[in-house]
């Protein structure tokens, strides 16, 4: 994998975690705590900003 290829990867995984994290809060009968939804938006913003270096 090229590294090019590897920064997309990344920002595709990084803009998933972010979804899953907002889908977390926004769900009405989610049983999901808060910390861990914040823990994968964070997650997902480091693997945003390690895919635009």
């Amino acid at each position: 994998m090229t590294t090019r290829q590897l920064g997309w990867s990344r920002l595709i995984v990084g803009l998933v975690l972010v979804l899953i994290a907002a889908l977390m809060f926004l769900l009405p009968d989610a049983t999901y705590s808060t910390a861990g939804a914040v823990a994968i938006g964070v997650l997902g913003l480091i693997s945003i900003a390690i895919s635009r270096r």
